[in-house]
């Protein structure tokens, strides 16, 4: 059977959820996918939960174990074994329509042949399990064609979403390999940093359709909203400084707050201000951050307090 889709999951500890992903991928129409379950460390049964899916024998799985070092890194690994054409990251407790590799794999395939290496994938829009409620809105037409910074920042089409991606690119931008267990090593690592570096020079196919839910419940050990983010933040923040600066008058408010973060998290972090104003590649981005640094520094204060 040819691979078209490697859907990829990486897992810390979600043995109970993973049926999800399972069950949405038994139900698909389009059977030409493999899934690739990254364990990152678990130490549940999350092992013999996906060895008693391989017994079924319904699609091809694979199974690789390595030890906790975040789900940036085993994304990157994910994506070495993949085998498959185009890369569908599904969490370990996402559930998506049986309708939905059809779907985005129709729209991609109806870009021609020779534009295909200018476009980075498919996306598609959420809906909200709970009420079925569609997540966002992209345009009253079938689909828009857009440089993913130019829809991220310009046309503000950054809510939840969903897709497929080209895997040669994921492979092109990794995710850098700060590992969990390295000294300040990261839980992840942001995925709008990927998406960004890619989306300069590779359109995205923005589609209606609403194809994954998006659980706003979500206790994801290896993306926890409650996990203290100011290491991963920081990374973020330094990078809409550094990288995307150029799209600051489209969406003002969210480069200010890069610039009061990087100051807040910085400290947080332990790093001295004078290392915290070295995050900024040139002279005018450093008294961007000195600048906002005092508003920072008031939220580093009253963070702090609340742990006290």
């Amino acid at each position: 059977m040819s691979i078209r889709i490697s859907v990829i999951t990486p897992t810390y500890n979600r043995a109970t959820v993973l049926y999800r992903v399972y069950e949405s991928l038994k139900a698909q129409t389009y059977k030409d996918f493999e899934w690739i379950v990254i364990d990152d460390g678990s130490v549940d049964d999350t092992r013999t939960v996906v060895e008693e899916y391989i017994k079924e024998n319904l699609f091809p799985i694979r199974y690789f174990y390595q030890e906790n070092n975040g789900k940036h890194i085993a994304l990157n690994e994910g994506c070495k074994k993949a085998l498959g054409e185009m890369i569908v990251i599904a969490d370990s407790d996402d559930s998506f329509t049986g309708n939905a590799f059809e779907v985005m794999l129709k729209y991609w395939d109806e870009i021609p042949d020779e534009d295909k290496k200018n476009y980075r994938g498919i996306t598609c829009r959420c809906y909200d399990p709970a009420d079925n409620s569609e997540i966002g809105f992209i345009t009253n037409d079938k689909y828009l064609d857009l440089l993913g910074l130019d829809a991220t920042y310009k046309y503000k089409i950054n809510f939840e979403m969903w897709g497929i991606n080209r895997r040669d690119l994921m492979l092109k931008f990794p995710f850098p390999d700060i590992r969990r267990t390295d000294k300040g090593g990261l839980h992840f690592f942001p995925e709008t940093v990927i998406w960004d570096n890619m989306g300069r020079n590779y359109k995205v196919r923005y589609i209606n359709e609403c194809l994954r839910a998006y659980y706003k419940d979500q206790d994801n050990a290896t993306t926890n909203v409650n996990n203290r983010r100011s290491q991963e933040n920081i990374y973020l923040w330094e990078h809409l400084i550094n990288d995307v600066l150029d799209y600051f008058w489209y969406s003002p408010m969210r480069f200010i707050k890069a610039f009061v973060g990087i100051t807040m998290d910085g400290l947080l972090n332990g790093e001295s201000y004078f290392d915290i104003v070295k995050r900024g590649k040139n002279a005018a981005r450093r008294v961007g951050i000195m600048m906002f640094s005092p508003f920072g520094f008031v939220l580093f204060l009253k963070h702090r307090k609340k742990c006290i």
